[in-house]
């Protein structure tokens, strides 16, 4: 019977291997999976940021709406304030 050391490193080795292959698929699956949710969140993120851009965008033209309509009944105050106070409208 003959004993050879070196054929068990050999199924040592081989097995190390093999775990080690197994190890490195499991980490690209892992990663795969990863970027799918990194996508997602990426869209996500992309729909959140061109919702606030809108929302935005239309809390603007609305401050500019109601600026100008508040000019206009200032102006519109003023102007019956001071008729208010002209010698024609006592005459009235």
């Amino acid at each position: 019977m003959k004993f050879d050391p070196f054929e068990q490193m050999s199924k040592a080795w081989e097995t190390w291997q093999a775990m080690a292959e197994e190890s490195v698929n499991r980490a690209h699956s892992f990663y795969d999976a990863i970027d799918k949710v990194e996508a997602k969140s990426v869209e996500r993120a992309e729909s959140a940021m061109s919702e606030a851009q809108k929302l935005a965008k239309e809390t603007l033209a609305y401050n500019t709406q109601l600026a100008a309509e508040w000019r206009k009944l200032t102006v519109d105050s003023i102007t019956r304030a001071a008729k208010a106070f002209t010698p024609e409208a006592k005459n009235n």
